[in-house]
């Protein structure tokens, strides 16, 4: 006998099920009509953001360049306009403003022009910034492509301690933990504080005589140890560079303790010259303070790239180092060319007026120039920074204005000048160099990695030979 099943169709099942669809269906709805309607608007002190359903679809890059300048041309006479986009036109171009014969980079020039013909046997380049050179960014190439070129072996100066010592790829790099680092950020009004913005004080506890064991010792201590990479994996000069000592001050290097008697602001200490060694260790002991401010690591002959960051730095702290430290430091290293990048912990999107910051930066650059009689400098704009609006990362719309005020400041102060924002391609770069298959960038749309590094070394360093190259035609 056949059974039959009477299947009876829940009404309320079938609700259920259609339920899920038709929500979401309805939130699609309600964002659509969000990306077409104000959303953006202050309330009780909080901004709020536009919702834009569809930014990830929109197309980018639909702002040129000159979208980007304009609102800097509109503030510039008819002849200040024509010069700005004549200038624009090659954006890698190093610009010049100096009036004399040491105007602009000519002293940087004819130095290398001099160690090319015998005339002289080094050529160094300081290199201050902030965290976008850390860890040796962006100088490490830069100084390899020029002792590709003019020759050179090390490193170059080189603190004491560092918080990026880790992550640096040009030097192996350990100290102990009780040293006492004064910056120019913390430090007293007496404290006198080095070129890289540091003044190191060792912790005094007894004489070092054991090398073998550093770890082991109380007193202070840092071990430099060259790796195995083109022009880094030698020393062949080693020098050490300390404050007035008083008392009895030793250090201990390489298995050998050498008294500390200087009695200058900046003294110099040569502790190997010659064949070349893979290891730097020293201690210091004494019984009076001591301020010590590096070493340099480096060659008799050559070009030498000196790595200067500081982390969070704007460069207006740079006036608080002491003019007779950089005095006795250029003493003794002699640079011919100051390179100065900043800018980008001062960057703020609400912010269009830059004048206080040119201010500052004009005073810096002839804080160096009165320390560093006759040496080039150059200064580097901030590169592209991107700024996340309606979805999609932009350029920060202070940018513009942060790259016209330091533009300015070479011109008033007679130094060069290196658009770097306009060399990474200008408007909305920062978000070319963080997509795709190769990334330039990290995903905060501010530093580069050590790709990108390379690429903006790179492009330094064909600008300023290519400017080298015209003053060779200029001056033969």
């Amino acid at each position: 006998m056949p059974i039959f099943v009477a299947v009876v169709e829940n009404p309320k099942v079938k609700n259920q099920l259609a339920e899920p669809f038709w929500l979401l269906f309805g939130a699609l709805i309600v964002l659509t009509a969000f990306s077409f309607v104000p959303t953006q608007f202050m309330l009780g002190g909080v901004e709020t953001k536009r919702v834009h359903f569809f930014s990830e679809l929109t197309p980018t890059g639909q702002l040129s360049k000159a979208n980007c300048i304009q609102p800097v041309l509109n503030k510039k006479s008819k002849a200040q306009r024509k010069a700005f986009l004549s200038e624009a036109i090659d954006s890698l171009a190093i610009s010049e403003y100096g009036n004399d014969s040491l105007g602009g980079l000519i002293h940087f020039f004819q130095a290398l022009q001099q160690l090319q013909s015998g005339k002289r046997k080094t050529v160094r380049i300081a290199y201050f910034g902030d965290s976008m050179i850390e860890g040796d960014l962006i100088t490490q190439d830069l100084r390899e492509m020029f002792q590709d070129t003019f020759g050179g072996v090390g490193v170059g100066f080189m603190p004491i301690t560092s918080i990026v010592a880790g992550f640096r790829q040009t030097v192996i790099h350990s100290f102990s933990k009780n040293w006492n680092d004064q910056t120019m950020l913390k430090a007293n009004k007496d404290q006198a504080v080095g070129i890289s913005g540091h003044t190191f004080i060792p912790a005094w506890s007894g004489m070092v005589v054991d090398s073998t064991n550093a770890e082991a010792q109380t007193a202070s201590w840092v071990k430099y140890t060259a790796v195995k990479r083109k022009h880094l994996d030698q020393f062949y000069t080693v020098r050490l560079f300390y404050g007035k000592a008083e008392g009895n001050q030793f250090v201990s290097f390489n298995q050998r303790n050498i008294a500390l008697d200087g009695t200058q602001t900046v003294n110099a200490l040569t502790l190997h010259s010659g064949s070349p060694i893979q290891s730097v260790y020293a201690g210091f002991s004494g019984n009076g303070p001591l301020d010590v401010y590096g070493f340099s690591l480096d060659s008799d002959s050559g070009v030498f790239v000196d790595n200067f960051s500081f982390r969070g730095n704007s460069g207006l702290p740079l006036t608080r180092m002491s003019q007779s430290v950089l005095s006795g430091l250029n003493r003794e290293l002699g640079y011919d060319l100051i390179i100065l990048q900043y800018g980008v912990n001062v960057v703020n999107s609400k912010l269009k007026d830059y004048a206080w910051y040119k201010k500052g930066m004009t005073e810096v650059v002839t804080h160096l120039q009165r320390a560093f009689p006759g040496t080039s400098i150059l200064l580097v704009s901030a590169g592209d920074k991107g700024y996340r609006k309606e979805g999609r990362i932009t350029t920060d719309p202070a940018i513009p204005y942060l790259v016209e005020s330091q533009r300015a400041t070479a011109e008033q102060t007679g130094a060069g000048f290196w658009n770097l924002y306009e060399a990474m391609g200008g408007y909305e770069s920062m978000a070319k160099w963080t997509s795709g298959d190769t990334l330039y960038a990290n995903k905060d749309y501010t530093h580069f990695n050590h790709r990108g590094a390379r690429r903006v070394g790179r492009m330094l360093y064909t600008e300023l030979i290519r400017e080298f190259t015209r003053y060779q035609k200029s001056s033969s």
